[in-house]
């Protein structure tokens, strides 16, 4: 009997604690469930509410000052800079997020406003109303896991929302993220004819000239113009257009030397065109069918290309946020450009933008070529003749016989193109091959002086039927390059091993002619 009776407690034992985990889980969902709802209810809470047009005066902290702008009809001005250039729609943005402010949650009894940065807040926004009444909201910290805002309302910092809506951010930058700034002019690189470099050293201008090889002229401060890389000014090109203010500090500078633009120590000058827009009105008359009353003006809108110029001066860096101070032209406003965009025509000189491509002469205006190869010197001539066309006698037709005697007078000619290596006929594929390798040759770099010192070992001197000149030396420098002089003492670094191909070209050329 003992045994039976102790089975017995213990499978009630059992029972009963199966039924009291069943109660636990089911009183678990509930809380969850009441929790859930609680939270929804909470969300749909609107913390605040403050409509654009009840506003009367805004203040809010803008980096280290205390902003108020009153509210006009359809413009804000700033308290006490009534002159200011406010831009309203920047007001009119940031005054949009107190529209409707939701609260994710509601804190209440909250006893350390410090926990949630409400001690030393991001910013106090503060709204008077047009009926008088007046708003407080002091934004403090963000949650760290959710990236809601904390914010407490008209100093009640017992309750705490926090909300969705970027308060901290919407309300920030320092006081010019409010003005109306002028706009800097939009430039496209294929617009650009001419950039102008002015420093105290290494000026330099690139103009764009039909009359160059490559398409530009580049001119340093000694006034020697030289045929600009067109790869090198098509990146000054992309440069310029890619300039863009980076800050406004002052509206009405009165000092500019303070900034360093009393004497600038770079003008910027940019020669460029723009489409604007032409109206033209043209007068119809109606058609005969239709009413002699109506009268009607059609008018179409076309496009003018105009010249423009923008002058830019850069003066010294802005020690806070590292851009150089602009000002651009006889502009009262203070701007700043990054020195990213400014530093590669702060830096540059004409010589960094001296073509790489090497002088050569078209083969058509050539009257010979002088090769001196290793101290021998070689004459190439391409010569160009008509001669008659021989006549096949047993092709002639009846046609033929009835011919008009000035046609058959007529004699037929072709063109004959001869290639000459010293008076001796040469292949005309090895010509071609050694004078287009030539003609492509291309320096790695530029050199500023020559220090080598040796012999030429490869010379070409073009002579052109128009009387031109045009005389390049290739001589040995070292393991990896040749030094290249041209006929106006201009020098260039080329790779050894594509003068290696060229003296290869013209070997072959001349043991052909042998």
């Amino acid at each position: 009997m003992k045994k039976k009776r102790g089975l017995f407690v213990i499978l009630a034992g059992v029972v009963l604690l199966c039924v009291l985990i069943v109660c636990y889980v089911a009183l678990l969902k509930v809380n969850s469930s009441e929790g859930k709802t609680t939270e929804e209810e909470t969300a749909q809470e609107e913390a605040a509410a403050i409509a654009s047009d009840d506003i009367s005066t805004l203040t809010f902290e803008a980096g280290d000052q205390t902003l108020t702008f009153q509210k006009g009809e359809d413009s804000w001005t700033l308290e006490g800079q009534e002159d200011f250039p406010v831009d309203a729609s920047k007001v009119d943005s940031a005054v949009s997020y107190l529209a409707s402010i939701k609260a994710d949650r509601t804190l209440t009894d909250v006893e350390d406003p410090e926990e949630y940065g409400l001690d030393d807040p991001v910013n106090v926004i503060e709204v008077v109303k047009t009926d008088g009444s007046t708003e407080k909201i002091t934004v403090g910290d963000k949650n760290s896991s959710t990236g809601n805002t904390y914010i407490c309302l008209n100093d009640d910092t017992s309750t705490v929302y926090t909300t969705g809506t970027d308060l901290g951010n919407a309300f920030s930058g320092g006081l010019y993220n409010y003005a109306e700034s002028e706009d800097y002019p939009t430039i496209t690189s294929s617009t650009i004819s001419k950039i102008a470099v002015e420093k105290d050293s290494n000026s330099y201008t690139l103009t764009n000239n039909g009359k160059s090889s490559t398409g530009w002229y580049v001119e340093g401060s000694d006034k020697d113009k030289q045929e600009a890389d067109s790869t090198q000014a098509g990146t000054l090109q992309s440069t310029v257009a890619g300039i863009s203010f980076a800050g406004y500090y002052d509206y009405n500078c009165k000092d500019w030397a303070v900034y360093g633009l009393e004497k600038p120590k770079m003008t910027l000058t940019v020669d460029y065109t723009e489409e604007v827009e032409a109206d033209s009105t043209d007068d119809t008359e109606s058609d005969s069918e239709a009413n002699t009353d109506d009268t009607e003006d059609s008018s179409e809108t076309t496009t003018q290309t105009v010249d423009k110029e923008l002058v830019l001066y850069v003066g010294n860096v802005n020690e806070t946020d590292g851009n150089y101070y602009v000002r651009l032209g006889d502009s009262s406003e203070l701007h700043g450009i990054s020195q990213a965009s400014l530093d590669t025509l702060l830096n540059g000189k004409a010589f960094d933008y001296w073509k790489t491509s090497i002088d050569s002469m078209t083969i058509s205006d050539l009257d010979h070529l002088d090769v001196t190869y290793q101290g021998t010197t070689y004459t190439l001539k391409r010569v160009v003749t008509e001669e008659k066309v021989e006549k096949d006698e047993s092709k002639d037709t009846e046609a033929d016989a009835d011919a008009d005697s000035e046609d058959a007078d007529e004699e037929e000619t072709k063109t004959v193109t001869t290639y000459y290596v010293n008076d001796q006929e040469a292949d005309s594929d090895a010509f071609n091959a050694f004078y287009r390798a030539a003609a492509g040759m291309t320096c790695q770099s530029r050199l500023e002086e020559n220090t080598n010192k040796g012999d030429a070992e490869l010379t070409l001197s073009y002579y052109g039927t128009d009387g031109s000149e045009i005389t390049i030396s290739y001589t040995p420098r070292d393991s990896s390059f040749y030094v290249m002089e041209d006929q106006d003492g201009n020098y260039g670094l080329v790779n050894k091993m594509n003068v290696k191909d060229l003296i290869d070209a013209f070997l072959t050329l001349t043991e052909e002619e042998k």
